[in-house]
C-alpha cells in the first residue's frame, strides 16, 4: 500500500513538473494574454492581451515586449518591474493561450487557457459538446494546416495538446448515432407489425 502511494505521488509530481516546464517554455503570440493577480490591489489584477507587435499594455509599468522569448525569460523582468512599483510579494503572472472553439459546443467563441492545458480544457471552457456533438471527432485548424483527430471507438481525444491560435471544431455525431433511439423504436414497431400480420 505504501509503495502504491509512493508511486502515485511520484506520478503526480511528474505531471506537476511537466506542466511547470511547459509553461516556462511557452512563447506568447499575438492574441495570447498575460493574467496578472495582485491580491491587495484588484484594480491592477486582470487579463491583458498581446497585441500584433507582441507587446502588452500593463497598468503601472506601461507597455512591455513579451514576444520572441520563452516565458521563463519574459516573466522575471516583468515581475521585477511590477515589484518595483507595488512592493507586493503576492503578485502572480500567468501566460495564457488564445484558442477558438467552434462547432457542436454549447458556447462557441474565443477562450484563454493556460499553456499546460490540453484539448479538454478548451472544450470545457466552451461549455462542452452539445448532445449532437462528439469529442471523439475533432478538427483543428493550426496556421495553414488542418489536423483531423479521430479517437478509437469508445475513447476520447481530450488530452491532445493545443497551440496558440488553434481553431478547434467539435464535430457532430453521425446521423446514425444521433438517431439510434429512433431507429431502434422504428425497428421494434416494424417487427411488431410483421409479427401481427404473420399470425393472421
Amino acid at each position: 500500500m505504501r509503495l502504491a502511494r509512493f508511486v502515485t505521488a511520484l506520478l503526480m509530481l511528474g505531471v506537476t513538473f511537466a506542466s511547470v516546464a511547459e509553461g516556462q517554455d511557452f512563447v506568447l503570440r499575438p492574441g495570447d494574454a498575460v493574467r496578472v493577480i495582485v491580491p491587495r490591489d484588484t484594480t491592477i489584477s486582470g487579463t491583458y492581451a498581446v497585441d500584433q507587435g507582441a507587446h502588452v499594455a500593463f497598468p503601472i509599468i506601461g507597455r512591455f515586449n513579451v514576444g520572441g522569448q520563452p516565458w521563463s525569460a519574459v516573466s522575471a523582468p516583468l515581475m521585477a518591474a511590477f515589484r518595483r512599483e507595488l512592493r507586493e510579494p503576492g503578485i502572480t503572472l500567468i501566460p495564457m493561450r488564445r484558442v477558438v472553439v467552434l462547432g457542436a459546443v454549447n458556447k462557441a467563441g474565443d477562450y484563454l487557457i493556460e499553456p499546460s492545458a490540453s484539448l479538454s480544457s478548451a472544450v470545457a471552457a466552451s461549455g462542452g459538446a452539445t448532445p449532437d456533438g462528439t469529442v471523439r471527432r475533432i478538427r483543428i485548424l493550426r496556421d495553414s494546416l488542418t489536423i483531423v483527430a479521430n479517437a478509437p471507438r469508445g475513447q476520447e481525444i481530450l488530452e491532445m495538446p493545443v497551440q496558440s491560435g488553434d481553431r478547434i471544431f467539435v464535430q457532430q455525431r453521425s446521423w446514425f448515432e444521433r438517431n439510434t433511439a429512433f431507429l431502434i423504436t422504428a425497428m421494434l414497431s416494424l417487427t411488431g407489425i410483421i409479427a401481427t400480420f404473420s399470425l393472421r
